[in-house]
């Protein structure tokens, strides 16, 4: 679908009356993003490259303050932005090491539970118990000891992705998408709960077994609240899980020793702004975060540089509303200002910007995350060892799942680039939690960063996809199709190019109702 039909679409929904709308059209203001005049694969890949160089970058470490250094040095190079900062004090979880031995054998241990209780070097020693998926964790079969846990995966069934559940469109020329299957990824998010239930049962540490061998969850991050939990947990791999449980299997009582030797340091991180002023200060923000393990997990700052590059050699007459773009810190710190609000970063700027859209100071939020990630699929290791294994899909991305806030205009201006750049396996969605009517919005979950600003009722495009590497920084710029990241770095440019004439009650949709429902009364999202 070309974009002049689409702007034919969305020309009576435009303010006739606006100067800057006039002489757009008198400038012959581009109606598509030109691709000779944006960044090619080989300009991703080398920021790609450059990304993964710094290494895992959990919340205010120093991977992470050189990365969004690195950041703003290559979005000051941009002429025409404007730099500001939101500073936070946090206090760092840094490991310091981490063992495990079993009846007096050495363990392999993958990683630890980010924000665990540190033991020091000595570790805690304590009799292991093997409690299955599904058995709760009690004061009657873990006081006092070690809990060894099998990591859960979570299967969500592809229809929910379709009309008229939770799908708004869907876009898979190639039917590559089986209806009655489902996606699936490990959960080590999991972790908290167990060691929440381990911890109030007298337990004195946790071990995480995985599905996946110990070179592809090296390193694993999550979850990642921010908060310290009350013991030890640890990651390792299905041969060490095998390890493990073949010990257990003799029905001896198995002593083991945990060490996980950590500390807390205070530091301050900061969310960076870089604003490119338009005909108008009322801003379209254009979002992503900068903490992560690997470039699949956060690669929407690449894309956001190459956005305001070519943004920025525009006129500004043909930029309507000012563009802001928010690299946005303690996505890996969600309680990044307290134990009472769980929003990370990303929610402290969707607070800022819910106070700003009243008084016309925001029009819309594009939150980019996890553009272009390969598929890999989880295979039965050869020669019989334990658990699964990932390998890449030769041609095929994760769905990339795209929540938009209720507005029929802003979903269709959406499915016209997706469409329009080729953006193969994309479901445009109304939310990605069961909708409540008793509540604004009325699906409170947009499965990311767009979560927070959808919550506070701003008008919402946040593109996310679940990839089976998201944790693990084992996988790392060859985990992108760089082919397909460059299709949708173009298809959401070519969205926040046309949001720029946009009336604002076509992208605010249902959010406007919204908005004044809550002002009377309604519930929000817990």
């Amino acid at each position: 679908m070309r974009r002049l039909a689409l702007l034919a679409l969305l020309l009576p929904l435009v303010a006739p009356a606006q100067p800057a709308v006039a002489q757009t059209a008198a400038l012959s203001c581009p109606v598509r993003v030109d691709p000779a005049a944006f960044a090619s694969e080989a300009r991703l890949s080398t920021l790609a490259e450059q990304q993964e160089a710094f290494g895992p970058r959990p919340t205010g470490s120093a991977a992470h303050a050189e990365y969004v250094d690195w950041l703003e040095e290559e979005m000051g190079a941009i002429p025409g932005l404007q730099f500001s900062s939101l500073p936070y004090a946090i206090d760092r979880w840094d490991s310091l090491g981490t063992g495990l031995t079993v009846g007096g054998a050495s363990v392999q241990v993958a990683a630890p539970v980010p924000f665990s209780f540190s033991t020091g070097a000595g570790g805690v020693t304590a009799p292991l118990v093997h409690l299955a998926a599904g058995t709760n964790i009690t004061a009657a079969n873990a006081a006092g000891k070690i809990v060894v846990r099998d990591l859960p995966w979570t299967n969500v069934p592809n229809l929910l992705f379709y009309p008229p559940t939770l799908g708004y469109s869907m876009y898979d020329p190639g039917l590559t998408i089986n209806l009655l299957g489902s996606e699936s990824m490990e959960a080590p998010a999991a972790a908290d709960a167990d060691l929440k239930a381990a911890a109030a049962a007298g337990a004195v540490g946790v071990i995480e077994v995985s599905q996946l061998p110990h070179a592809q969850i090296q390193g694993m991050y999550a979850p990642y609240e921010g908060l310290p939990y009350a013991l030890p947990g640890a990651y390792v791999g299905a041969d060490q899980g095998k390890q493990i449980k073949d010990a257990l299997a003799a029905g001896q009582q198995v002593q083991a020793t945990l060490t996980v030797n950590a500390a807390w340091t205070p530091t301050t991180t900061r969310t960076l702004l870089a604003t490119l002023p338009g005909g108008s200060a009322q801003k379209i923000v254009v979002e992503s975060h900068t903490d992560g393990m690997s470039p699949v997990w956060d690669n929407g700052p690449l894309t956001m540089i190459e956005m305001a590059r070519y943004l920025a050699s525009l006129p500004v007459e043909c930029r309507p509303r000012t563009v802001q773009f928010a690299f946005v810190t303690g996505h890996l710190y969600q309680h990044l200002t307290g134990p009472d609000v769980r929003e990370g970063g990303a929610g402290q700027l969707a607070a800022q910007l819910d106070a700003e859209y009243d008084q016309g100071g925001v029009s819309s939020v594009v939150v980019i995350e996890h553009l272009g990630a390969k598929r890999y699929d989880a295979v039965a290791r050869p020669n019989g060892l334990p658990g699964k294994q990932l390998v890449a899909s030769p041609t095929l991305t994760e769905l990339l799942l795209v929540p938009v806030s209720e507005s029929t205009p802003l979903r269709e201006l959406v499915k016209g680039h997706i469409q329009y750049w080729d953006v193969r396996r994309t479901a445009i969605l109304k939310g990605l939690s069961a909708a409540d009517l008793a509540t604004v919005p009325r699906h409170c979950s947009f499965g990311g960063e767009g979560t927070p600003y959808n919550q506070h009722l701003l008008p919402v495009i946040s593109p996310i996809a679940a990839p089976k590497t998201l944790f693990s920084p084992q996988f790392g710029a060859e985990a992108i199709d760089l082919g397909m990241m460059r299709k949708a770095s173009l298809a959401f440019t070519d969205v926040v190019l046309d949001l720029g004439p946009m009336a604002q009650s076509a992208v605010a949709g249902d959010v406007t109702t919204m908005r004044q429902q809550r002002a009377s009364g309604t519930p929000g999202c817990a």
